[in-house]
């Protein structure tokens, strides 16, 4: 029998890699941000809130051409109408988690956490809820405080 923990770290050892990929595109952002015209408290919020660099990057523009805030929301969320695909996608694995912990992992579904967790959760199908969120949680431990980190570095 597998504990928790085993699974955490095998989804902290998937998800670390992409800190590699994340630091150029994290940094770029922080400076495509601050050069639009954004406070770095401003760019870090808004890579704290969105957590979305496709997003991101498309909000920053738009709003440098002063385009009106109600199209940057729009075009932002287009963007990521993909998420609403994965957390679909999720559900049968995750669904039975308690509501806040459903939160959590929607705030953390990105394409990395999304794309390594259901490849091993069709890998592992014996792993129950507690393994499968423990996973989820371990490939989104490195990549948040990375984009965040070199956000601001940027």
């Amino acid at each position: 029998m597998q504990t928790t923990k085993s699974p955490y770290w095998q989804g902290f050892g998937a998800g670390a890699p992409f800190v590699l990929i994340l630091v150029p595109f994290s940094t770029l952002f922080g400076v495509v941000a601050t050069e639009a015209g954004l406070s770095v408290l401003e760019a870090l919020t808004m890579s704290l809130v969105v957590v979305a660099g496709a997003a991101q990057f498309t909000a920053v523009q738009l709003m440098s051409e002063q385009v009106p805030v109600f199209i940057v929301i729009l075009a932002a969320l287009t963007v990521n109408l993909r998420m609403a695909m994965y957390s679909a996608s999720l559900t049968p694995h995750l669904g039975a988690a308690p509501v806040g912990l459903r939160a959590l992992v929607a705030y953390f579904t990105v394409d990395q956490t999304y794309a390594c967790s259901v490849a091993a959760y069709e890998a592992n199908p014996d792993w129950q809820l507690r393994q499968k969120l423990a996973y989820f949680f371990g490939v989104a431990t490195p990549i948040l405080p990375a984009w965040l980190g070199f956000t601001l570095v940027g």
